[in-house]
């Protein structure tokens, strides 16, 4: 009877851990994407001011 209790016990903390492991996990993907889009709009505009640069240094360039 204790065994069957005990083990009972550590089968209800083991879910809760799984459970709890889980919801981290799926934390950290939901931070993690929220920060790839960040970096991904932070290089698109990067590349865009890249652009503009470029394009004025070609600008003046062309009038010296």
């Amino acid at each position: 009877e204790d065994k069957r209790r005990r083990n009972t016990a550590a089968s209800a903390r083991f879910r809760v851990k799984k459970k709890m492991k889980a919801l981290n996990l799926e934390r950290t993907v939901a931070d993690l994407t929220g920060r790839t889009e960040e970096l991904e709009r932070e290089a698109a505009d990067l590349r865009r001011e890249n652009g503009w640069l470029k394009e004025i240094i070609l600008l003046k360039s062309r009038s010296i």
